[in-house]
């Protein structure tokens, strides 16, 4: 998967279009955010998750995540995302999994 996504970045070098490296980061961040989300609850918190219901939280959190990035313009008064949808899609895996910790009993 590294080197078709090389290939492609090469390819849209060659063809220098901006708009479309843009394209694949914005798609990188809705494939790569809720990874992130996973990787930094491990990573600072010790909590348990039931586990049957992360996998519905990693697809739902780039679902959530679309709707948030189609509708920011009228929710955030003309505000529209960039780069950064990588760091939200991660912040609502983060609060999904949040919801889905374990009672320490």
């Amino acid at each position: 998967m590294s080197v078709v996504m090389v290939v492609l970045i090469l390819l849209f070098k060659l063809l220098n279009d901006d708009s479309v490296i843009k394209t694949v980061f914005k798609v990188a961040g809705y494939t790569y955010g809720p990874l992130l989300g996973l990787f930094a609850f491990g990573m600072l918190t010790r909590w348990g998750v039931k586990d049957r219901w992360v996998p519905i939280v990693a697809v739902l959190s780039p679902v959530l995540t679309f709707a948030l990035d189609r509708n920011s313009a009228e929710l955030f008064g003309g505000y529209t995302f960039g780069f950064e949808l990588l760091l939200v899609n991660a912040g609502i895996t983060f609060a999904g999994l949040l919801l889905l910790r374990k009672n320490s009993a």
